[in-house]
């Protein structure tokens, strides 16, 4: 019965990329983060000015662009994100629209994900199930490599040096025409990281990193209406885990991953399609003492066909459809050889019934050979009280499938999980001219049967479908430009209040903090350009009881930019925690001093 539902889903679509209506001029392409086909929600764009301005992590990135907040265990260390208040495994990560979660934990790990050679990140905020899959309850990021076919023939040196003996090289070359085009990429980077932990006479020890990321990506037209897109990336991470305020480390933590990517566009005069089939493989190797051979390790395998179909009826009315097949495999020291496979697809409506209203109604369904994939639906709207004014509003539920550690963990997996699943309301209005945009929402989140580790005895833990958690927050954010003749002047400015709690505790749950703010005012003037970026984090509990908390904390950093020779030499001077504040986000693992980096960027 499984199969046939798939099969006939396929049916259709193809059935449908045959018709032969001619129906638009002009094709348009609406990927899974594109603001069409998500009304209601909330998507921030980050481009190729703003994502290559330095070399630097994704995490660190997101948290100083897009008032994101991550959990650092020290700088270089693991890093991974809580959106909404949500966990770090409830946020989906996409690499090019394919999922990249760590089938292993489900998670992401933001300081070992370099930002750099992208141009284009896409935020999505809110439950996002139907369009991403698993685990999109408190959002969803796509890091994207976007292929022009224009003339182009570039290529990028960037060198910087930092505080604690860091050293960053990247170097980039693309060509292009109108047929095809090419990009290669090579980056590397490596610390010792040992800065002092403030107020104390310990340092950062065993702390060094060093890391280096491979990529290419490649475009071939085949004709007008067919193009080819490959995508390959290759990274090797080597770093020690550094101690904390009470304990020290000899600890250490290898990783690679590669990813693989074939994509084939098509288009026609009423449609667009797009077929991926992609590999991603993941491997680490735990050391807990770096000066022993005995290590304890784990590794996924994922191979996965994804297929969406677009159709235009007509200017006002489309369908979004997709069907993906995901077959991974997985073992290491604590987990046996285990294999599952996933079939889920869904299907979007989109409509624009009057000038002022867009909508969009979906729904999604899935088969798997380990557990129960539930049945979820959502609608969301766009409504423009004034050319300047817009309502907007969201309804979705969402899941999230229990990883390969939940599952098959030994000891303690339970391959009786449940997954978890959540309903997510949201409403907000926004302001735009063309010096102001302003933006204000509202959201709630139910959360149900959300997986935990528990002590079963003194030394044994296993996950259960046991905590439920509500989530409700503001957010608010504000743009402001004004130039003064030659003198460009820009402030963006972000407010989150967010309040996630444990039902059965009625508390809040550790390392979600109720405030967190983040404004960047920038000034330009003939290739020059200074940013100055004011964080604000407020304290995050650290027990479920929430009685010991991490203190809230300002921190400010500056760039000043400058370009010449062209538009061919940009020399950029950073100052990090510029006030030298002392602050930690994970308990007794202090983050960075004051710090600077030097950064020549050079292009011919």
């Amino acid at each position: 019965m499984k199969i046939r539902i798939v099969f006939f889903f396929i049916t259709v679509v193809a059935y449908a990329q045959n018709d032969t209506i001619h129906l638009l001029d002009e094709v348009k392409l609406y990927g899974n983060f594109s603001p069409a086909i998500n009304s209601g929600y909330q998507v921030q764009i980050l481009t190729d000015s703003t994502i290559n301005s330095r070399q630097q992590s994704l995490g660190t990135l997101l948290q100083n662009k897009a008032n994101l907040y991550f959990k650092q265990n020290g700088f270089g260390m693991v890093s991974s994100i809580s959106l909404r208040g949500s966990g770090a495994s409830h946020t989906g990560v996409y690499w090019n629209g394919i999922a990249i979660n760590s089938s292993l934990n489900g998670q992401t790990d933001f300081s070992t994900f370099s930002a750099n050679s992208y141009n284009r990140i896409e935020i999505r905020k809110g439950g996002g199930s139907i369009l991403f899959g698993s685990g999109a309850i408190g959002g969803a990021i796509n890091i994207s490599d976007q292929i022009i076919f224009t003339r182009k023939k570039e290529t990028q040196i960037n060198l910087a040096l930092a505080s604690y003996n860091t050293q960053k090289t990247l170097v980039s070359s693309q060509y292009g025409n109108q047929s095809f085009y090419a990009k290669m990429v090579v980056e590397g980077k490596r610390s010792d990281n040992d800065y002092p932990y403030l107020g104390t006479e310990l340092v950062n020890e065993n702390g060094n990193y060093q890391n280096y990321h491979i990529k290419a990506v490649l475009g071939y037209v085949i004709n007008s209406n067919n193009q080819l897109h490959l995508f390959a990336t290759h990274s090797n991470n080597d770093r020690n885990l550094s101690r904390t305020l009470t304990a020290s480390s000899r600890s250490k933590l290898k990783n690679k991953e590669n990813r693989l990517l074939l994509d084939w566009k098509n288009f026609g005069a009423s449609y667009n399609s797009s077929l991926k089939l992609a590999y991603l493989n993941e491997e680490y190797n735990f050391f807990f003492n770096k000066a022993s051979s005995d290590f304890s390790f784990g590794k996924s395998n994922n191979f996965i066909v994804k297929y969406n179909y677009t159709y235009f009826f007509n200017n006002t009315l489309s369908i979004h459809s997709g069907v993906e097949n995901t077959y991974s495999t997985a073992n290491g020291t604590n987990l046996k050889n285990e294999d599952r496979n996933n079939v889920e697809a869904y299907l979007l409506v989109h409509q624009k019934p009057l000038k002022q209203l867009r909508y969009n109604i979906s729904l999604r369904k899935g088969f798997s050979s380990v557990y129960e994939i539930p049945f979820i639906y959502a609608a969301d709207l766009k409504y423009s009280v004034s050319p300047q004014v817009d309502i907007n509003a969201n309804f979705s539920t969402n899941y999230r499938l229990p990883t390969y550690n939940d599952l098959f963990w030994n000891p303690g997996g339970n391959p009786d999980l449940l997954a978890e699943d959540s309903t997510t309301g949201e409403i907000g209005f926004g302001y735009h001219s063309k010096k102001i945009t302003l933006s204000l929402g509202a959201y709630s989140t139910k959360s149900n049967n959300l997986i935990q580790w528990r002590p079963v005895t003194g030394t044994f833990w296993r996950p259960v479908n046991v905590q439920d958690v509500s989530s409700y927050g503001v957010e608010f954010d504000m743009g402001i430009q004004h130039q003064i003749g030659i003198h460009q002047l820009s402030l963006q400015a972000t407010y989150a209040y967010t309040v996630s709690k444990d039902n059965t505790l009625d508390k809040q749950l550790i390392y979600v903090p109720f405030h967190k703010s983040n404004a960047i005012l920038t000034y330009q003037h003939k290739g020059l350009t200074i940013n100055f970026n004011e964080q604000y984090t407020g304290k995050a509990f650290t027990t479920t009881s929430n009685t010991q908390s991490v203190a809230a904390f300002w921190l400010s950093n500056i760039e000043i930019y400058k370009t010449v020779l062209k538009q061919q030499l940009t020399v950029g001077l950073s100052v990090n925690n510029l006030w030298n504040t002392a602050y930690e986000s994970i308990a007794f693992r202090p983050m960075p001093n004051r710090n600077f980096e030097l950064n020549i960027n050079y292009k011919f």
